[in-house]
């Protein structure tokens, strides 16, 4: 790929325009997992069929967990097609919001870069395995993505264009700011909030906040929330599930997690792993920019962008509660920003061909990742267990396995009820029960005799007289 005049734009244009055809593709081969994406389909399942979508529920408790959006999308998907739903989802919640979290990077980086780096920056970020990982996961955090990028393009468009664009672009970046919150919560107002304030400091001009009117923004998020809180409230059960909304899910998450509690160096050990290939590149950013944080209001515009969308997340998703590494997925155009100026600075006359070799690195391990993925349905999913407890009427149950009750719908029953050991033998001669593979041992073989196994999941069947 070697760039002349013009030419790399079409190339990109296509590139980008067969990548996203084969994460399509991709979504048709992948099975979802038990944990969330089944629960999230018996989620969706359950507010078409009980025409609540307000509040939602995971089979008869309140499901506080997520806002709405997202499972709106969802039942989009399921209306769509109810033999493909899986990845129909996948393509109308993730995949597409992905690509337009791609237009929207592209378009932050042809503000402060080359055009040509725009595209080069943007490949790289969409390929990463990192974000293309979760791109193909049912979560939450790319579609909050979409909206946060989207707010962060509002502002440092109407910043560098400021002659150019009208003041009341701004208004726009809230209604962005609220749909993200809508969509996952409140990371998606501190990310734009922290981004923006940080990029105000490092260019020396925080009386610019008075320009983006911040008051009438925070007055249209109030609004716009204020009505779905109102939505909620008009159910018997609203003001429950405002109280577990705001505390358990809200203060809960910041002050002290139901789970995923992590200690505050969790990111730093962490970000090794998740920035691989450009790891190298980013730690070296990362401490050139520290180093020289004294020169800060010397850096480029560029610099200070990047900088501040991630630095400044960093340290308030290091100090609160609850972690998992993608909460901070909006934070890595930031991350390959910063990887990419280290290697510009340290190696100029190479740096096209450090970009090409992990970009190509990046689609290696895209495509290899897609081969073997027919591999991991075998070996480390549910899908052959469904099938086999699909096709049998008799009760199922589990042991030590809780989350088996995700695939209940999946194989036509109403539930599958999880048994301790000491119950096991109230399970009726042809009866199944499922567990996952390292508690199979505990299964009594004199009454029990095992059907199906692979490397994660067992079935058996109950030889009782």
């Amino acid at each position: 790929m070697k760039f002349k005049d013009d030419a790399y734009k079409e190339r990109y244009k296509l590139f980008f325009i067969g990548y996203f055809a084969l994460m399509i593709g991709v979504a048709f081969l992948r099975f979802p997992d038990i944990k969330n994406e089944l629960k999230y389909f018996l989620i969706t399942d359950q507010m078409i069929d009980s025409q609540n979508f307000i509040i939602l529920k995971y089979f008869n408790e309140l499901y506080p967990d997520k806002p709405p959006i997202y499972f709106w999308l969802l039942g989009l998907a399921r209306a769509i097609t109810s033999s493909s739903f899986y990845p129909m989802a996948l393509i109308v919640a993730n995949i597409i919001p992905g690509a337009i979290t791609a237009i929207l990077s592209f378009k932050i980086a042809r503000l402060f870069w080359t055009e040509k780096m725009a595209y080069i920056s943007t490949a790289i970020f969409v390929t990463l395995p990192f974000v293309f990982g979760t791109a193909l996961v049912l979560r939450m955090d790319a579609l909050m993505t979409t909206f946060i990028t989207g707010s962060l393009y509002l502002f440092f468009s109407s910043y560098m264009k400021r002659n150019i664009i009208s003041p009341n672009r701004y208004l726009y970046l809230y209604v962005w700011i609220a749909l993200g919150i809508l969509v996952k919560g409140g990371a998606a107002f501190i990310i734009p909030a922290l981004t923006i304030v940080c990029y105000l400091y490092l260019n020396k001009d925080l009386s610019y906040l008075k320009t983006i009117k911040p008051l009438e923004g925070l007055g249209v998020i109030i609004i716009i929330l204020g009505v779905w809180f109102l939505g909620i409230l008009s159910f018997p059960e609203g003001k429950d599930y405002i109280d577990l909304l705001i505390g358990q899910e809200t203060m809960g998450r910041v002050v002290k997690s139901k789970s995923h509690v992590r200690p505050f160096y969790y990111y730093l050990r962490q970000l090794p792993l998740t920035t691989l290939p450009i790891m190298p590149f980013f730690f070296m950013g990362v401490f050139s920019n520290l180093r020289n944080f004294k020169n800060r209001y010397k850096w480029k515009n560029v610099d200070k962008m990047a900088f501040s969308i991630f630095i400044p997340n960093l340290i308030f998703f290091s100090l609160i509660s609850g972690k998992l590494d993608i909460y901070l997925l909006p934070l890595y155009f930031g991350v390959v920003i910063i990887s990419l100026r280290a290697i510009e600075k340290k190696w100029s006359g190479k740096k096209e061909k450090i970009y090409k070799i992990l970009l190509y690195i990046n689609c290696g391990v895209f495509l290899i990742c897609a081969a073997a993925l027919p591999y991991y349905n075998k070996n480390y999913t549910l899908k052959d267990s469904i099938d086999i407890l699909k096709e049998n009427s008799e009760t199922v149950y589990s042991y030590r396995f809780g989350d088996a009750q995700n695939i209940s719908k999946e194989i036509n029953k109403e539930n599958i009820e999880e048994l301790p050991l000491e119950d096991l033998n109230k399970v009726k001669e042809g009866e199944l029960i499922i567990t996952r593979d390292k508690y199979k041992k505990n299964i009594p073989s004199e009454n029990f005799k095992e059907i199906y196994s692979n490397k994660e999941y067992a079935i058996f069947i109950s030889e009782n007289l």
